[in-house]
């Protein structure tokens, strides 16, 4: 394709070889060293696949330990349990690295608890405040109709006689006013 020759091939592309060119000598070296570590691996992977091989005592405790790991990372809530009751959780680099925002948050516990207690502790002030206000009104009713009851004319007139005063019982006389 080309489109305006926006996607020639220039002369040193198109002149280079397409076919497989000679190893140097330590590449060849190289090549034979990684055929012969592959060769190794795979026959020790034989060896330790077959279940008929006779196996040294270190052998076998080796396979032992790595199924007890195996075991142990399987079972992911006995790991965190041991892990926990040993202290070893606490040692754990991306633990340490999470102390600052665990203390921050220890600190929001601390002020959340302490707000709810001066809640509760207000309330209950509220609450005796409310107490004390109704306690008072009742005794605000309560004497207010006792005064009243002594304002009115039979109870003003028995205190009155006491003191030897007595209510007039003819009407008022009008005055002349004079001119």
């Amino acid at each position: 394709m080309n489109i305006l020759g926006l996607f020639r091939r220039t002369k040193s592309e198109t002149t280079s070889s397409k076919g497989n060119r000679t190893l140097t000598q330590a590449e060849m070296l190289a090549r034979v060293a990684q055929n012969e570590a592959k060769e190794q691996g795979e026959a020790k992977q034989q060896k330790s696949n077959n279940p008929n091989r006779l196996r040294t005592s270190e052998e076998f405790r080796e396979g032992q330990r790595q199924k007890r790991k195996r075991r142990r990372k399987e079972n992911q809530i006995g790991g965190l349990i041991r892990e926990v009751l040993s202290g070893d959780i606490l040692a754990r680099e991306a633990l340490v690295k999470q102390v600052p925002f665990l203390l921050y948050l220890s600190l929001l516990t601390l002020l959340y608890l302490g707000m709810g207690y001066q809640t509760e502790r207000v309330l209950r002030e509220k609450q005796r405040t409310l107490d004390l206000l109704e306690e008072a009104t009742a005794e605000e009713k309560t004497l207010r109709s006792d005064f009243e009851a002594q304002l009115q004319q039979s109870s003003l007139a028995k205190s009155t006689s006491a003191l030897g005063l007595e209510q007039p019982t003819s009407p008022p006389i009008l005055l002349p006013a004079k001119p």
